[in-house]
């Protein structure tokens, strides 16, 4: 019943997440999930905005850090966008096995690199896209160590009712808003160096 009621998810008609009993082909971009856990599924808000914000910004080339990778969903959507390079941040290795599997049903075989870290504690910021779909106080607790990079930055996992918190924390940093969209009480937040 449970793999029945698993509706295959479509963002603006490119990019489609099936689960991995499933086999169609109907966009652009297709990722096999295997719906080991709630989140990562692509059925939550906040994956479906940061999905939305990739799709429209991500160019083949570009490299991409995936800050709380999860299930992996982001990271293999870049890929599949196609980033040259895509590194992938995770601090609960609980997570790990479900990243792998995810991988591997897509066929990735390089150029996504699992590392478990605490995502504040990580360091290299040079790339040319940030993606934190993540906890509202980590985002917050990272914002300042954006200011390092000149990187496109979308973070997702903010209420939206919250979003001038994370607006005054970026315009501190000298960032501007590219976007912003909403979807239930939702945000996400494309920013970039003013």
């Amino acid at each position: 019943t449970w793999q029945d009621n698993f509706q295959p998810i479509t963002i603006d008609n490119k990019l489609t997440i099936i689960p991995d009993w499933e086999d169609i082909n109907t966009t652009e971009f297709t990722i096999k999930i295997k719906p080991g856990m709630a989140f990562g599924t692509g059925h939550h808000e906040t994956t479906w905005l940061v999905l939305n914000q990739m799709i429209k910004y991500i160019k083949p080339g570009m490299t991409v850090l995936d800050l709380g990778t999860g299930s992996g969903i982001l990271a293999i959507a870049a890929k599949k966008i196609g980033a040259i390079k895509v590194d992938a941040v995770e601090n609960d290795l609980d997570c790990k096995p479900n990243f792998f599997e995810n991988i591997k049903l897509n066929n990735i075989i390089d150029g996504v690199n699992f590392f478990h870290s605490n995502v504040l504690d990580w360091r290299n910021l040079n790339y040319d896209f940030i993606i934190a779909n993540i906890n509202q106080k980590i985002i917050e607790s990272l914002i300042p160590k954006f200011k390092s990079t000149n990187a496109n930055i979308i973070l997702s996992g903010v209420l939206a009712e919250n979003s001038m918190i994370i607006e005054k924390l970026l315009q501190s940093i000298n960032f501007k808003i590219n976007e912003n969209i909403i979807k239930n009480e939702w945000l996400c937040i494309n920013t970039i160096k003013s």
